[in-house]
């Protein structure tokens, strides 16, 4: 990808509110966001198309939930970033996160700053690029 190209995130959720506000907060940030209702449709969009972060909710149905997405995209690309979201939050699931190749564990509901903050952080503070 050209470094002038804006960073692209899949924002994965079953909650369609959610995949509106990561939206609504990170374009005019400048990163190019695409979104998918699960983790199936996510997979199929992920091996497409190239991300540079995904963001996903933990529980989702369907065959594919968060965690096994975080591990399909982190063997397919283990460069891409994966911040995974949960209503539900324990330590269980944070630890199983980040053994998948998980960068970040975000519980919801969370701030529109708490959001920025964490997917800068992905990309070591910078908006784009």
């Amino acid at each position: 990808m050209d470094k002038t190209d804006p960073k692209r995130i899949l924002v994965v959720d079953d909650e369609a509110t959610v995949r509106t506000i990561c939206s609504r907060v990170l374009t005019p940030l400048g990163y190019r966001i695409e979104t998918a209702e699960n983790g199936d449709a996510a997979l199929v969009r992920f091996e497409h198309e190239p991300f540079d972060l995904v963001i996903t909710d933990y529980r989702m149905p369907g065959v594919l939930n968060g965690l096994g997405l975080c591990q399909a995209v982190k063997r397919r690309n283990p460069d891409t970033f994966v911040i995974v979201m949960t209503a539900f939050p324990a330590v269980d699931s944070a630890v199983e996160t980040m053994r998948a190749g998980g960068m970040d564990y975000l519980i919801k509901p969370f701030d529109q700053a708490e959001l920025i903050r964490r997917v800068r952080s992905c990309f070591g503070g910078r908006s784009e690029s």
